[in-house]
Order: structure tokens, then sequence, then C-alpha cells
């Protein structure tokens, strides 16, 4: 880049709240310096949604600050050794995840990533990954290579130990059937040095570094809602008589406990963004419902309810204390299953508890949703 991004013609100035806080670019150039240096990793930027992927195949510097103003937070990305580089605005970036999902280049058997996410118009979280480092030689002769998978997962440990509000693990629900798919849970067993009977088991146990220590009884449900509200442009919806409340689930962080003198209760959301306190240990049970709505063009939703005893004053619904549904499921005529998918996989993996219940809707419409490799429209 040889000029000033701000003497670029056809780049509209962005505002700094469009680019939200500068304060956390120091912890994601840490990071991504971090795989940017390493021999084994290759950083990659662009999305294949868009058509294109760019990626610089081992060792890469990133280059210090050069700019100040709105673009503080832009860092150059340069190939040791070449001239080949990136420009990535780590202003722009709100959260890092640690995604464990099969991949086309391995011949669909489990690889590992670190996404680093950005935002999108008005400063709203997305979940479009604006850089990624990927792991490199990932197996062997003898099989996974140990030594790369403990790299990533202490990477992650000491990501989410610095901000556990910004950092996340996601593990795909096609690793368990996934080609190497035992031999990688193995691996990845022996580098958190913990006991791991499945892929179930992994998400739920390894992720637990992410919340904080409660001194509070967690409700049974809190998993299940950390990963609903972590759903792609969908919404946390809060109804009453004359009032609808709408969190963007990209815009919350996560569930934390809070605490002010002697009442306790639960936050969605981080403290310094949009949030709101709901008393999560009321709700009894959650149901998967599918049902046709005025809002889709009179077709099917998807939502998960968080039910209570009795009336909580929703006219719609008198037992619905709140939901997470989808914004934004169809793109014209077509569904998008990319969006609509992991629904299906989140009631897939929690159907087995007494607390957790569906509607005869939803059993229906996941029985039509394609297989993820079947190319169909996404």
């Amino acid at each position: 880049m040889s000029e000033s991004p701000s003497n670029v013609r056809g780049e509209p100035h962005v505002s700094h709240n469009e680019v939200g806080s500068f304060a956390l670019v120091p912890f994601f150039e840490r990071s991504l310096l971090e795989w940017a240096r390493d021999e084994a990793a290759t950083i990659a930027t662009g999305d294949w949604r868009d058509g294109a992927v760019m990626e610089l195949v081992g060792e890469t510097s990133l280059l210090p600050a050069r700019y100040d103003g709105c673009f503080e937070g832009v860092r150059e990305l340069r190939a040791v050794g070449s001239e080949h580089h990136a420009h990535v605005d780590l202003g722009r970036v709100h959260s890092i995840e640690y995604v464990i999902a099969p991949s086309v280049c391995l011949g669909f058997r489990p690889s590992l990533e670190v996404r680093y996410l950005s935002t999108g118009p008005g400063g709203s979280r997305t979940g479009r990954a604006m850089v990624r480092a990927l792991v490199n030689s990932l197996y062997t002769r003898d099989g996974v290579n140990g030594h790369a998978v403990s790299t990533w997962y202490q990477r992650y440990v000491r990501d989410v130990e610095e901000r556990p509000e910004r950092v996340r693990l996601v593990i795909a629900s096609e690793v368990s059937s996934a080609s190497e798919g035992a031999a990688f849970l193995d691996s990845l067993t022996k580098a958190a040095d913990v006991s791991l009977a499945d892929w179930s088991e992994a998400a739920r146990v390894l992720t637990t570094i992410e919340k904080p220590t409660s001194t509070a009884s967690a409700p049974v449900f809190r998993d299940l809602l950390e990963e609903a509200i972590a759903l792609h442009d969908a919404s946390l919806v809060i109804f009453r008589d004359r009032t609808l409340v709408e969190f963007k689930t990209d815009d919350l962080a996560g569930v934390f406990e809070f605490t002010e003198g002697d009442h306790r209760s639960w936050q969605i959301g981080a403290t310094d963004a949009h949030h709101c306190h709901l008393a999560l240990n009321a709700v009894t049970s959650v149901e998967f419902s599918a049902e046709i709505v005025p809002c889709q063009g009179n077709r099917l939703n998807y939502t998960i309810w968080f039910l209570v005893a009795g009336g909580c004053g929703n006219p719609f619904r008198s037992d619905g204390y709140f939901s997470v549904t989808l914004n934004r499921p169809y793109d014209g005529h077509y569904p998008r299953w990319a969006v609509i998918r992991p629904v299906a996989d989140l009631y897939e993996k929690y159907r087995g508890h007494e607390w957790v219940r569906t509607d005869q809707g939803f059993i229906d419409a996941i029985a039509d949703i394609p297989d993820e490799k079947s190319g169909c429209h996404d």
C-alpha cells in the first residue's frame, strides 16, 4: 500500500463507531502475531462466500501500525522473503473463534482454524472471518500431528484466559463422523490433559474455561443458551405487552453471573455492550419450534423457546419467558441452510436431556434439511 488509506479513491471514510474499540487491537494483534510467526501455519484472508481466498503460506510478519485515526487498527501481513502481503484492520475484529471442523482440503478430515471475526455496518458483530490462521501438516504418516494440535489448543487457552468474553471454541458436529475423527479426539484429549469420551463431551468440557467460576447454581441449560446466542443472524427476543426487545446474537458475548450485594442474576451480553439480566433459574424447559410466521413471508421460522411454569406476560405465548429466533432464514426464495442447520444441530446435541422438548413442526422441518455436503443452496 503506497498511500495512506484516507487518500485511496473510492474508499468511504469509516467512523470510529463503525470500527469498534481500539482498546482490543493489542489483544488481537498479539494473538495473530503468534500465528503469523509460525512456519507451520497459513494465514488466509477473504471468504469463499465472496468467491476468493488469499493465502500466505509459512512464516509471515505482522508489521506495526502506520496510521492513526480511524485506521489505527490497520496492519500489514507480509510473507517473509517476498513482496506478497495483505492489509487487515484489527480495529474491525470483534472476537476470535478456535474452530475444529472437517475441511475439503483435507479430504473432510478434521482441521484446525483460528478465525478473527469482523464487525459489520454500525459495528455489529458478524460471523464472517476477516482473517484466518490455518494449521498445516495436521496429518503425518504416523497419524494425527499431536504437536500441532497441542500448539493450537495451548494458544486457545492463552487467548481465552486473557479475554474470555472475546474467545470461544467451536466444534462442528460433523467431526464426530469424519475420517480420523476418533484419532483426532484422542490427540486433543492428550493436548488438553483431560478424559474425553466423545466429541459432545469435548465441546462441553473444553469450553468451561470460557466461563467465569460461578458461586451460584448454574441453570442446567446454560451451555445450550451459550450456543444459542452464538448462532449467527439470530436474535434473543423478549416479548411483553406493548413491548418487544431484540438483542442481535452477533452482538452478545455470552452468559455471565451478575452479583450486586445480595442480589444474583444472569447477564446476557458483556457489560460494556448491550445486555440484559434474566432470572434464568425460573426457566423450567427449552423447546425447539418451527412455525409459519408473517415476518418471514408466511414461511417457517425456527425458534428456541425458554419456558417458565405459568404465565410471564408474553402475549404470544404465555409461558415464553424469552426466545432465540433466526432473523433471516431465507435468501429470496431459498432457505439459508447454513443459518438453519446449526439450530437443528443444537437440537440433536441436547435432545437427550429431560428438559428439552420440541413441537411436531420442528421435527417435520429438520427432516427436510439437506446434508451439508449435498451442494444445495446454502
